[in-house]
């Protein structure tokens, strides 16, 4: 068995994702697959989940009650943390060669409070667990936004202290094109985030791109789209990959 987290910027696809993930392992490897929403704001889901977080808390609930949608937000991710147990228990308890857990909406409720942490710490007990990191290429169509798309996954394998793979979604979009002539040589990305600056911030992007040069020596992103199906074979791929690098194999 083994859990595959999907993670993103808000609108980068991650929901949509794991539904064409999912059905292509079920259509391609005849795997017997099982979905997991961890997202407590969500009105409608492509898949059928094996388990919901809606059955602890939504956020329609907790804003009847009197919270804003970013309070509201907050408060479902303490109390889901406050059950993290029966959670994990519950997912842990699902029978499938594969678990595909489709996170919330708002990344930072995931990653940068700590009931993600946890929960991860907690289903990696049991299973294998990679996270899959997906970069939305609106936000990486900049030159400030390709380095911040390409420092994330960095942050979230920090974070989550499980395998990352990195995958740039939505693949049929024009603005994909952007993003690949970007990524072909990070020399002239450093080149152009420093012109367009001034003062210690050209100090600050050189460094930064030297991090992220470094990192990048050790990933490979594909490309995918949940709308076309490209690239689900190479994200699987990618996936083993990560998993026999760290001595999980599938």
């Amino acid at each position: 068995m083994l859990n595959i987290v999907f993670i993103g910027t808000a609108g980068c696809g991650k929901t949509s994702l794991t539904y064409a993930f999912g059905k292509w392992l079920e259509n391609e490897l005849d795997a017997n697959t099982s979905y997991v929403n961890l997202d407590p704001g969500v009105y409608i889901t492509p898949y059928n989940p094996s388990y919901d977080v809606r059955e602890i808390i939504t956020v329609d609930e907790l804003m009847k009650r009197g919270l804003g949608p970013n309070g509201a937000m907050v408060r479902a991710a303490e109390i889901i943390e406050e059950k993290i147990f029966e959670v994990s228990r519950k997912i842990h308890d699902l029978r499938s060669d594969f678990k595909l857990i489709d996170t919330p909406g708002q990344m930072e409720l995931f990653l940068f409070r700590p009931m993600g942490p946890r929960f991860i710490e907690e289903i990696a007990k049991h299973s294998p667990t990679v996270s899959v990191y997906i970069i939305d290429p609106a936000l990486a169509s900049t030159l400030s936004g390709l380095a911040t798309s390409l420092l994330l996954p960095m942050i979230t394998r920090l974070r989550l202290g499980v395998p990352v793979v990195s995958v740039i979604n939505k693949a049929d979009l024009p603005e994909i094109y952007k993003v690949e002539e970007f990524s072909k040589n990070l020399h002239d990305l450093e080149k152009e985030m420093i012109s367009e600056e001034r003062g210690l911030i050209v100090d600050l992007a050189s460094r930064f791109l030297e991090l992220i040069e470094e990192f990048s020596k050790t990933i490979r992103i594909v490309k995918t789209s949940a709308k076309t199906g490209e690239g689900m074979s190479d994200l699987y791929t990618l996936i083993h990959e990560a998993l026999c690098e760290c001595g999980d194999l599938m």
